[in-house]
């Protein structure tokens, strides 16, 4: 009786292979057996059986994660390019308050040196004074 059994088991196999399909199930004289055709002759019972788990998309998971890698990857990259920005925006601005300080003190000096002229380089001297403080505005107050 193993083989009833073990035929059965291989038409539930294909049948789980091939889609939702019936089995019958024949006893002629005492002797069962199994079939995708009805009996011929006999006591008749039909066994249904059930579709096989629908197939799960193994790949979709590992795109997933490739695609949030990818996206993780661009956002870290956007991040270091804004800190690359930040950074050197920060070391001009330094470069320029230096600049514009050494501007302030050159046109500081002009202007003292104007004030304590004679009467033979004062001319000069405003004229050197007024020409600093031109450049510190053009360049530092705009």
């Amino acid at each position: 009786m193993k083989s009833p059994s073990l035929l059965l088991y291989a038409m539930v196999l294909l049948a789980g292979s091939a889609g939702a399909q019936d089995v019958y199930k024949c006893v002629q004289d005492g002797q069962t057996s199994y079939s995708a055709t009805p009996c011929t002759g006999g006591q008749l019972q039909i066994l249904e059986v059930p579709s096989p788990p629908p197939a799960v998309d193994k790949g979709a998971a590992t795109r997933q994660e490739r695609v949030a890698s990818q996206l993780e990857a661009a956002r870290k990259k956007q991040d270091n390019l804004a800190d690359q920005a930040r950074e050197r925006a920060a070391k001009q601005k330094e470069t320029r308050d230096k600049h514009c300080a050494q501007l302030r003190l050159e046109q500081k000096w002009a202007a003292q040196d104007a004030v304590g002229a004679g009467d033979k380089t004062r001319d000069a001297a405003q004229l050197k004074a007024r020409r600093a403080g031109e450049r510190l505005a053009v360049e530092c107050l705009n």
